[in-house]
């Protein structure tokens, strides 16, 4: 325990105080001068043997390790020792004694008695009344000397300037080895730099992957890839440049089965190490598919399993997909003419192999939908199969007029003429109607829908609204359409055809006209009929031969 010092004259108290923070001073200089060096020291070798021997990121972290021993070591020794040990007043008393030794004991005996209560106070008194004028009288300085610290500090400025001047000599290159020093993961300068274009990835097992770097500087023939496979096993893989690019280096690999790590060497140049990780990508193990038909075609939901599929227009389709392991996304993709876009499927959180999702059948376009899949990895699925999908269409209704037979016909104001037609649908119809068309303005009525799709009508020209005088000319035809509320409504409509109001007179005529053609094609008949029998009596009449 040091000798406390209040009891001392201001002077000698004062004098040892400085000696003591001299001496502190000079051991802090020294250290810090010791620390600079050996820093300058360790970066220079380990930049020396580095740029000679391209150490590995892990030899690399060795020696920083080692350095950070080697500097912690000095600072321990070097300056957190000195400070501990630091000189107090009977320290500096030594010191002082041993600087002048015509002083005898007097310094330390001052400062040791001047704090007890043992011996003659008036000798202690003046004692310590002599030395406090002796001592401050004294050139203090010669008693810690400054030369070692100076001739240290000097050393450590001459290093300090020496790599400060060859690191400035050497720019770019010191810059390089500064910051591998620091652990970077950078090549050293060489004539050939080696850029990477592709690095760490991540692909499926059985996966096609291609491994690319380009050289800048001096362009070499060939290269090669060095590979580390995750057993051990060290493979090294010739590579020439691209055809297109000489300075694109790259290997393709088919159907990748393993993880390793690569590097490319192209001339003097190396490029940094990445890794090539193989996971097993993610497979639809089951998926299912409820269809939802639009409500007016009455139908129930189907449940269809993975396959070939038929689907609706306007059916809404719910999918529910299970991969063989957790997938961070998944979707429908469709192919087609025209195909929707993509629907994004929401994996469950709870259970994250299971995907779901729905979409809406379109009218047409679509030929096959696929659900490609993203492991958690972050792996796309290697294989996606295309379902391919059947568009079920709605047919528009079907009209066949039954009745009259003829695509032409006359009659008179007053009479009937009866219409028959049938009409079918895939699901319902909405309304049936009978279209009349005069001199191009259209006129409509709506038709009952018997059993079995009959419709009936009796059409009366007097009483049609206005009334149809005689010499009308008119075009009619029957039109069918259903309930789709979806894609269309679908319209079905039979073939045309012409009625003409006549004259009672004219009727008349037509109807003898008609007579007189009936008669002259019976006569016709009759005549031929004569004919043949004829001709056929002719032929069985035996031959007219004498008699015998």
């Amino acid at each position: 325990m040091s000798a406390p010092t209040s009891n001392l004259p201001s002077p000698l108290r004062h004098a040892l105080t400085r000696v003591a923070g001299k001496h502190l001073s000079m051991q802090v200089l020294i250290g810090l001068a010791w620390l600079a060096i050996a820093a300058v020291l360790l970066v220079s070798a380990q930049n020396f043997f580095d740029r000679i021997m391209d150490f590995p990121r892990a030899v690399r972290a060795a020696f920083l390790v080692l350095d950070a021993g080697v500097l912690g070591t000095i600072v321990w020794r070097k300056l957190i020792v000195p400070i501990r040990r630091r000189w107090h007043a009977p320290d500096a008393a030594f010191a002082i004694q041993r600087t002048w030794p015509e002083l005898g004991s007097r310094v330390i005996s001052a400062v040791q008695l001047a704090h007890t209560s043992s011996g003659s106070p008036l000798l202690v008194e003046a004692l310590v009344a002599e030395v406090a004028e002796q001592v401050p009288a004294l050139p203090l300085g010669r008693v810690v000397p400054g030369k070692p610290a100076a001739r240290r500090i000097l050393i450590a400025l001459a290093l300090c300037a020496v790599a400060s001047g060859i690191a400035f000599w050497q720019w770019p290159l010191a810059s390089v080895l500064l910051r591998r020093a620091a652990l970077a993961d950078i090549p050293l300068p060489t004539n050939t730099i080696v850029i990477a274009e592709t690095r760490d990835l991540r692909a499926s097992v059985g996966a096609n992957v291609t491994l690319a770097a380009l050289a800048q500087g001096v362009l070499p023939p060939q290269g090669r890839l060095e590979l580390a496979l995750a057993g051990g096993e060290n493979r090294t893989i010739l590579v020439r440049p691209d055809a297109e690019n000489p300075a694109r280096f790259s290997f393709a690999f088919d159907n990748l089965r393993q993880s390793f790590t690569y590097r490319f060497y192209l001339g003097d140049g190396r490029g940094p190490s990445f890794e090539v990780t193989a996971l097993p990508s993610p497979l639809l193990e089951s998926v299912e598919f409820l269809q939802e038909f639009p409500a007016y075609t009455g139908r129930a939901s189907l449940r269809q399993p993975a396959g070939p599929l038929t689907l609706f227009p306007g059916s809404k389709i719910k999918v529910v997909a299970l991969s063989n392991q957790p997938v961070s996304k998944a979707s429908l993709s469709f192919v087609g003419e025209n195909p929707p876009a993509s629907v994004a499927l929401t994996v469950d959180a709870s259970a994250t192999r299971v995907s779901r999702g729905e979409f809406i059948v379109p009218p047409d376009g679509l030929s096959g939908l696929s659900i490609p899949l993203i492991s958690t990895e972050g792996i796309p699925a290697a294989d996606t199969t295309t379902y391919p999908v059947t568009i079920e269409t709605d047919k528009p209704p079907t009209v066949r007029i039954e009745e009259p037979v003829t695509n032409a016909d006359t009659i008179v104001p007053t009479a009937r003429l009866s219409l028959r037609s049938r009409v079918r649908d895939d699901f319902a119809l909405a309304r049936v109607e009978l279209v009349t068309e005069i001199a191009g303005e259209q006129r409509r009525r709506t038709l009952t829908i018997g059993d079995r799709g009959i419709v009936t009508h009796e059409f009366i020209p007097v009483s049609e609204n206005p009334p149809l005088p005689e010499g009308t000319q008119l075009t009619w035809w029957i039109e069918a359409t259903d309930n789709n509320t979806v894609t269309g409504p679908g319209v079905g409509v039979s073939d045309r055809r012409q009625l003409t109001i006549v004259s009672f007179a004219q009727k008349q005529q037509e109807v003898l006209k008609r007579l007189e053609e009936t008669s002259r094609r019976m006569e016709d008949v009759a005549r031929r009929q004569s004919e043949v029998r004829d001709s056929l009596g002719q032929a069985l009449r035996p031959d007219n031969t004498p008699a015998p």
